[in-house]
């Protein structure tokens, strides 16, 4: 599913090659260890393909090497990146003209043209093509010719036309709003010179060169081994503006979940980003060597339920449980600090998300409670409530104190990860108390690995092994769309539709939020669709978070947002 993450790891739990301690350097001029950037990573892979990265640690190799046609800027907001302006769109909305900067270069001395665009983009729509990009290409005319590999006569992506080498154009079989944000942000762009022996229906050299990349960005790979990290130096081909770029080598290095602050409060290194652990938060913000940043992330944690089988199919159980987890409760235990600054304690750690939708979208506000939208029921903890909606619809408390309705039991099969136990540890005695205690649920917990919890949510057999699951994810972009695989019912659970959601009105909503040019008729139909999608309570927020990027003090010019990195906020960082 396009850049919709059910990563757990990166969810879930925080995200987060030499030493470079000394702090009497200079980022003009100097030592190389001295005008070095050192990053902590808990998952780097070495997967350095646009297309073909999974994890968030390469998405920064990724950004510091390759750019794309559009980025987001610190706000959020679209800025042109190897466009020279913002494209010109049709009064239709489905054709999409980009004018490219003049003079671009990979970085081993090739131009990249618009050839290499319609390269990228004709790439992602082939029919042996299989990573999770697949779908940016879709609504491209003639994307459905090129991706069948029944049709032959197939020889290009008629829908990308190249006007000149500096223009081109992309063709939309409809108008959407996310349009501008899905071709211009997903990945960044290859060079059609550098896999010049490609082949309709073989995209296999692409995988053989996930640690080869060649991209346009201000950085280049200089070394990588999985023991030591990767290393990069600036790209002497990239036409960076004066005063710009001027720390010319970064380090991204493994580091252990558990000793990356230590690495921090050493030195050896010099940035963590992303982090949620009050245990690490509070502690650099009263290090008079380390500060921070801190922005909204653009994912949350969440349950979802089983909407076809078991006692979750029935709505009023869904709410029931719903209105009975007191969720408020688990955020205000979990995200609080034991020592931290009188500044950083002021932040707001963790939240209660009102609505499953991106917190970083146009409607973030809504989603992180700073805007009331009428009409939608959020779930305050309500106890009382739930037992009325379970006694209404016939669930009964038994003799034994479990609830019962028609001889079924209300048994909830509870599964989640062990890589989230931490979290689990602090929710589990919420749920046995609201749930199993105070409701009358007979309460099953089960514990598997990540990779088997994915497997079985996602797999129609297995339905009957789960009634709810724990897990988080991450949004890529600004996007509300981002939501659209999850609640559609025409989604398959494979394309994120786990909870199977079937509800017309839901997909009236999104369909008319995402199929239109209009930024006004999307938010207006969005918010009609998270009113809808709450009432039928398939996917519930637990909590939303704030994002700490914390780094050594020797650092300066580091501003960065829910979906602008580190990486690209290099053009003004410069190291004391």
């Amino acid at each position: 599913m396009k850049k919709l993450f059910a990563m757990l790891m990166v969810g879930a739990m925080a995200l987060t090659a030499t030493g470079c301690g000394s702090n009497d350097g200079s980022s003009k001029g100097g030592s190389t260890a001295q005008n070095t950037l050192t990053v902590g990573a808990t998952d780097l892979k070495g997967q350095f393909s646009p297309i073909y990265y999974e994890t968030a640690y390469d998405g920064y190799a990724i950004d510091l090497i390759y750019q794309s046609l559009l980025n987001y800027d610190v706000e959020s907001n679209l800025v042109p990146q190897i466009a020279a302006e913002m494209p010109t769109v049709s009064k239709d909305g489905k054709k999409i003209t980009f004018k490219l900067k003049d003079g671009l270069k990979f970085s081993d001395g090739s131009t990249l043209d618009a050839n290499d665009v319609k390269f990228t983009f004709t790439v992602v729509a082939d029919p042996s093509y299989d990573s999770r990009f697949g779908s940016t290409s879709e609504n491209i005319v003639g994307y459905d010719e090129y991706h069948n590999k029944e049709n032959t006569s197939a020889t290009e992506l008629t829908g990308i036309k190249v006007i000149d080498p500096l223009t081109v154009e992309f063709n939309l079989k409809t108008a959407r709003v996310d349009a501008l944000a899905d071709i211009g942000t997903t990945f960044g762009i290859i060079s059609d010179e550098q896999f010049k022996d490609y082949k309709r229906g073989d995209t296999k050299m692409f995988k053989d060169n996930l640690e080869n990349p060649i991209g346009s960005g201000p950085y280049k790979l200089n070394k990588w081994d999985k023991a030591s990290g990767a290393s990069f130096v600036f790209n002497e081909n990239y036409p960076a503006e004066e005063g710009k770029y001027q720390v010319k080598n970064i380090i991204i290095k493994p580091v252990e979940t558990s000793t990356e602050y230590n690495e921090l409060e050493k030195g050896t290194v010099d940035l963590l980003p992303t982090a949620i652990e009050s245990s690490k938060i509070g502690p650099a913000s009263l290090n008079e060597n380390l500060t921070y940043n801190s922005y909204p992330r653009a994912g949350m944690g969440y349950i979802s339920y089983n909407t076809t089988q078991g006692p979750t199919a029935d709505k009023a159980v869904r709410q029931a449980l719903t209105y009975a987890f007191d969720r408020q409760s688990f955020v205000d235990s979990y995200y609080s600090f034991e020592k931290a600054s009188d500044e950083v304690k002021k932040a707001k750690l963790g939240y209660v998300p009102t609505a499953f939708l991106n917190p970083a979208s146009p409607l973030g506000n809504i989603v992180r409670g700073e805007t009331k939208l009428n009409g939608l029921e959020t779930y305050k903890y309500d106890i009382e409530k739930a037992k009325s909606i379970l006694d209404e619809a016939g669930w009964t408390v038994g003799a034994d104190g479990i609830r019962e309705k028609d001889g079924q039991k209300l048994t909830i099969k509870l599964m989640s990860a062990t890589e989230v136990a931490d979290l689990m540890n602090s929710l589990v005695p919420v749920w046995q108390d609201g749930w199993a205690k105070q409701l009358g649920v007979d309460l099953k917990q089960t514990t598997v690995d990540f990779n088997t919890l994915t497997e079985k949510v996602t797999d129609d057999e297995a339905l009957g092994e789960w009634n709810v699951f724990f897990m988080a994810v991450g949004f890529t972009g600004a996007s509300l769309t981002e939501i659209n695989n999850t609640f559609l019912s025409t989604a398959s659970g494979r394309d994120g539709n786990y909870a199977r959601v079937n509800d017309p009105s839901i997909d009236k909503y999104l369909n008319a939020g995402l199929n239109t040019a209009d930024e006004k008729v999307a938010e207006d139909n969005y918010k009609k669709a998270i009113i809808a999608a709450n009432e039928y309570c398939a996917y519930v927020p637990v909590y939303g978070n704030t994002y700490f990027d914390l780094y050594n003090k020797r650092v300066k010019g580091l501003k960065t947002g829910p979906v602008y990195t580190w990486a690209d906020a290099m053009a003004d960082v410069t190291l004391e």
